[in-house]
């Protein structure tokens, strides 16, 4: 028992292996910019709450020397009644800002963990790929080996089979090394509080085989969505400072009592209080909220413009990356591999030399070591076409 704990200590935290979705899942659960993006959109409806609010009114009470004595007076501001549609309408546009911030937010989670998904995969791919090369570089050893003992080749040559091998150990240990950065980045992107590591579980090349699928509107991107709900926000605001420039009245209500000469009667007061704009008349407020408003207005117009390039940019990558990934995977490797094979075989008859082997097993690993870069491009080139449209399934 003693013996079995020990090498549960050296082996260290059982990893938990995690599918992709399972990986977005943790991660929207997990991370703080997922709770900004709900607290913003929290904040923005309770900011329309707020402008639809009415105006309270006041109460004042007096107790005069002068008959009569006693003053009750209701009053209530309505100026309101001129702002507090156009006030809605631009809190609800803020709504809509912030559900598209919101939305931005999340995606960029979501992108950042296929990133760190994919590139942890890729990182575990290129580990497998020198593993296999230095089982492949050790056979190789092992036949120059036997052909230096039957005499075929000099002791020089089974020396460069023998190098070849601890080299291959050399970047086994970057590979492994590598393989462990990336799963840091990957439990970081989920927002990982286990003991046992995180490891993605899935195929490199998922969905390089696939369309987009995504028709392209430059309305349905977070980014633009958000900067022409926020020009709405800031025309609807322009309007309701240039309505709050009306001399809309109050209205005055109220009694008065206690009068010696007028025993027992209350004398009613009914009145309204205009406002008189002869300091201020609301001109610079109004002007500030026009020149916000045409500002607003530019940046949804330049917000358009930059969503139709990212949209081209993002497309182009996209589908390049795509067919370089299934040219590498269709004919590229195969063909690689197939070449090792033969090289290897011919070698050990004794039908080509070593460095024909050597090539063979450095242009496979190239070939191969571009393959799972290609993969891994493509995948980063989804990521960002799928943020770009607020895509997190």
């Amino acid at each position: 028992m003693l013996v079995l704990v020990m090498a549960m200590l050296v082996q260290g935290p059982t990893p938990s292996p995690l599918s992709l979705d399972a990986a977005i899942r943790r991660a929207i659960a997990a991370r703080g910019q997922v709770a900004e993006a709900r607290a913003a959109v929290a904040e923005a409806r309770a900011g329309r709450r707020l402008a639809g609010q009415i105006s309270n009114p006041s109460l004042s009470y007096e107790h005069t020397g002068d008959p009569p004595r006693q003053h009750l007076l209701f009053d209530q501001p309505l100026s309101w009644l001129a702002t507090r549609g156009s006030s809605r309408a631009a809190a609800a546009a803020a709504i809509r800002r912030a559900r598209a911030d919101s939305i931005f937010l999340v995606a960029g989670v979501v992108q950042e963990v296929r990133e760190a998904f994919y590139g942890a995969l890729g990182a575990q791919e290129i580990e497998r790929l020198v593993q296999e090369e230095v089982a492949a570089a050790d056979t190789l050893t092992l036949i120059a080996r036997r052909r230096l003992e039957a005499g075929d080749i000099s002791r020089f040559e089974s020396e460069q089979a023998a190098q070849e091998s601890r080299r291959g150990q050399q970047q086994l240990s970057q590979a492994r090394e590598d393989s462990r950065a990336a799963n840091a980045a990957f439990a970081s992107a989920l927002g990982w509080a286990e003991t046992g590591p995180p490891v993605p579980i899935g195929a490199l090349d998922q969905g390089v085989d696939l369309a987009t699928g995504i028709e392209f509107s430059p309305d349905s991107i977070p980014q633009v969505m958000s900067a022409v709900a926020d020009s709405a926000a800031l025309a609807l605001e322009w309007r309701a400072t240039r309505r709050g420039r009306l001399p809309i009245p109050s209205v005055t209500a109220g009694a008065d009592w206690d009068d010696p000469g007028a025993p027992g009667q209350t004398l009613s007061v009914i009145g309204f209080a205009v406002p008189l704009p002869l300091w201020n008349t609301g001109s610079a407020e109004a002007a500030l909220a026009r020149a916000r408003a045409d500002r607003g207005a530019a940046l949804a117009r330049e917000a358009r413009l930059e969503g139709t390039r990212a949209w081209t940019e993002a497309r182009a990558r996209l589908e390049e990356s795509a067919l370089r990934a299934r040219f590498a995977r269709d004919s590229l490797v195969p063909a690689a591999r197939a070449l090792r094979e033969q090289a290897l075989a011919a070698y050990r008859v004794g039908e080509t030399n070593l460095l024909a082997v050597l090539d063979a097993l450095r242009s496979e690993r190239e070939v191969v070591l571009a393959q799972i870069r290609d993969f891994t491009a493509f995948q980063v080139a989804l990521a960002a076409w799928r943020a770009l449209f607020g895509r997190i399934e």
